[in-house]
């Protein structure tokens, strides 16, 4: 595949009255023509400023970003306008016009692009079909749910014939079922037309059900890319980690822990990743409940699928004598990551949540630190 979008050692400052704010700092990042690409980071992270780097709605600071051959970073607006065309973009707000019908709002760009009537209304007709909205096309925005809106906002993205497209936060305002047919729709784009999507979100599960490869962006920082299986299966940065979390739900925090610990009295708990190239689930539970003199009982976990494969990970309550259990974790070590909850890193969990006389302000409600500020205004 070749790169379609390419951002070298990208950079993109505002100047403020409080300072400078970094919004994007050195930034390498290679998306590929057909894929769908996740950017993922929380609010402020920088994510919704990168993809505006891309079609030229903001200018960069330093560095090189290309799209589709061209360097666009340092372009006048007049040379951006024949670029973009080939970039349309789906917005969280869908910003459509409230006193155009759903045809007319579709037609937009094309009206800009000095398209005659007859093919703008078969491209619009052709649109409509498409994004399921035929019976729609005379109705007006408000007329319309928060799905259907989304998808005339997708269809006047598509306007144009783009080989890119951008989706910033644009399931953020849907219900869960909502969201779920948007982004089936954007997989369709992708499957039938060939469109590079380029999904703008905080939603780790969005990225689990749509993308192909995820970058994590942090404080302007992308921390952390790669394909979505790999991201899910092994993250490195802490943050990365706190999304997959949001996502698996699949590891016992520590007062589950505790809890387990408590309605499993002398049984060891032990978490067992469970992956497609190693650690099966068959091949866990056959070592599990293969081992002779030790009980295992499943307490806790969950699988699921990232672009069809299987990821999740097992937490076992294990009973026996000590030697054949230590024998069946060493065994479980050759297959698959474990995680061996300890009975004394379970009691020191819970003594971490006694409060210390640091810890006074989270127990009253004050905070030290702001009253100082306030008593030095």
């Amino acid at each position: 595949m070749s790169t379609v979008i390419s951002f070298d050692d990208v950079s993109k400052t505002f100047e403020a009255k409080s300072g400078d704010v970094h919004a994007v700092r050195n930034v390498c990042l290679d998306i590929e023509a057909g894929e769908i690409f996740g950017v993922i980071g929380w609010s402020g992270a920088g994510k919704s400023t990168l993809v505006r780097l891309i079609n030229g709605l903001e200018p960069v600071t330093s560095g090189e970003v290309t799209v589709l051959d061209s360097t666009i970073s340092g372009l006048s607006e007049r040379r951006l306008r024949p670029i973009r065309p080939e970039i349309g973009m789906i917005f969280q707000q869908f910003n459509l016009f409230t006193s155009k019908s759903v045809a007319e709002n579709i037609a937009y760009p094309l009206r800009l692009a000095g398209w005659d009537r007859a093919k703008r209304r078969a491209r619009v007709t052709e649109l409509l079909q498409f994004v399921g909205l035929t019976d729609k096309a005379r109705s007006y925005p408000e007329q319309l749910s928060g799905g259907q809106k989304q998808r005339v906002g997708i269809a006047r993205a598509l306007a144009s014939g783009p080989k890119i497209l951008l989706a910033d936060e644009c399931t953020s305002a849907l219900d869960p079922e909502t969201t779920r047919e948007v982004l089936n729709l954007l997989r369709r784009i992708n499957d039938e037309l060939g469109l590079t999507i380029v999904l703008i979100t905080h939603e780790m599960d969005i990225v689990k059900h749509l993308c192909d490869r995820v970058a994590v962006m942090e404080r302007g920082e992308v921390v952390e890319q790669g394909s979505v299986y790999d991201i899910f299966a092994s993250p490195t940065h802490s943050t990365t980690r706190r999304f997959v979390a949001t996502s698996l739900r699949d590891t016992p925090t520590d007062a589950t822990l505790r809890a387990l610990a408590a309605s499993h009295p002398g049984g060891r708990l032990v978490t067992v990743a469970v992956r497609e190239e190693r650690g099966s689930s068959a091949e866990i539970s056959n070592l599990v409940g293969g081992t002779d003199g030790v009980s295992g009982a499943l307490v806790y976990g969950g699988i699921t699928d990232v672009g069809q494969r299987p990821i999740g990970s097992l937490t076992y309550s294990l009973t026996g004598d000590d030697e054949r259990v230590d024998r069946l974790v060493t065994q479980l070590h050759a297959v698959t990551d474990v995680v061996e909850h300890l009975p004394e890193d379970v009691a020191a969990s819970a003594e971490d949540l006694t409060p210390t006389p640091s810890d006074a302000s989270v127990v009253d409600g004050t905070d030290p630190q702001t009253d100082e500020r306030e008593a030095g205004r």
